[in-house]
């Protein structure tokens, strides 16, 4: 028991210190980046480690973003889909309002009285101290923060026919122009 408690102390002070570098993200330097590349090989490495995760669109054009904390967001979304329905999908689009990467699932999703709350350090659907059901309730705070760094918008809402879709908007700035 006492070595159990001390791995859930363990993982916690882990989640806590990566909630507080999340505030700091900003300091990573955005580089142009193939952002279809990037969700490719996120998808990849999920599917690498028997995860059940799908990528579907496509942007076709360079980003100017920072790649470890878009990273970090999209990953910490995929590991929640994964959890809650045991796969996810990837769906990304891009017009004049920005760059559209959605997460979805066909998980139990979220009341929607609690969509926003569950952005806030340490809020848990699943009121258990059980870490096997609830987690930590950093996960989707550490995902808005570092959408925040991104200069992007993070915004949850409930599929219709069950699961839950997490859109990260990055602004339509984020497009590189291509000159010729």
């Amino acid at each position: 028991k006492l070595m159990d408690d001390l791995g859930e102390m363990e993982h916690l002070v882990r989640e806590g210190v990566a909630y507080a570098r999340s505030s700091h993200s900003a300091t990573e330097p955005k580089l142009n980046i193939d952002l279809d590349a990037l969700l490719d090989s996120i998808v990849y490495d999920y599917q690498d480690m028997g995860k059940q995760v799908r990528l579907s669109g496509k942007v076709g054009k360079p980003v100017s973003t920072r790649p470890h904390a878009l990273r970090r967001v999209i990953g910490n979304l995929l590991d929640n889909a994964n959890k809650y329905s045991g796969a996810g999908e990837v769906e990304t689009s891009s017009d004049a309002s920005g760059i559209s990467i959605s997460v979805l699932d066909r998980g139990p999703g979220i009341p929607e009285d609690q969509l926003d709350a569950v952005f806030q350090p340490f809020y848990r659907l699943e009121r258990s101290r059980s870490r096997e059901t609830g987690g930590a309730g950093l996960g989707l705070a550490i995902a808005h923060q570092l959408a925040l760094s991104l200069g992007a918008t993070l915004k949850l809402r409930n599929r219709q026919g069950g699961g839950l879709q997490a859109t990260l908007l990055l602004p339509p700035q984020a497009q590189i122009q291509s000159t010729g």
